[in-house]
């Protein structure tokens, strides 16, 4: 019987080294299915996320966030890590799956919690509210280049935020978009 089996074996091993590459094709495109939809605040994260409430936060070539270095990591809002879209905009992490927030401040902070730590949120509470300068370790006061000041820049369903996190209401399905901006 070991006679048979060596043979068998070996050409099990040979098979899956010349289709190694398309079954891992095949579980990519399995394991990450993202939103389609160019006109959507969803666009590019998980289909599962698609009408609940999202966070991201995107990182400066420059400044790349020490973990999320690498596409975006889609970590789920029970702090699962569902995958990395690779083909992103940007690099750094989304935290989404939750609903029923309608204040802005309560549901970043609740979201970025679930991220472990790694997007630890710095803030002030100003005359005009909280006023967010670090997001993940990276202040805003440590980016520099050819520019008068940075600041995190809110975005709010694929728009710029025309309030700050702490008026920011919201609805069903929002997506709030952290990354740095200039002047």
């Amino acid at each position: 019987m070991s006679d048979k089996l060596k043979p068998a074996s070996i050409l099990v091993l040979v098979t899956l080294v010349l289709f190694a590459s398309s079954i891992q094709d095949a579980l990519s495109k399995e394991a990450a299915k993202f939103v389609g939809d160019n006109e959507s605040a969803h666009h590019g994260l998980p289909l599962e996320w698609n009408g609940d409430q999202v966070i991201c936060v995107l990182y400066p070539p420059d400044y790349p966030h020490a973990e999320f270095n690498y596409g975006v990591t889609m970590i789920d809002s029970d702090g699962t890590t569902l995958g990395v879209n690779e083909n992103y905009n940007g690099t750094g992490a989304c935290i989404g799956g939750f609903e029923g927030y309608s204040e802005g401040l309560g549901f970043m902070m609740d979201a970025t919690r679930a991220a472990g730590g790694r997007l630890a949120v710095g803030y002030e509470v100003g005359e005009w509210g909280p006023f967010v300068h670090t997001i993940g370790g990276l202040n805003d006061n440590q980016v520099t280049g050819d520019f008068n000041g940075v600041y995190w820049n809110l975005g709010h369903n694929g728009e710029m935020s025309m309030v700050g996190i702490g008026d920011l209401v919201l609805s069903e399905g929002d997506v709030i978009l952290w990354s740095i901006g200039t002047w």
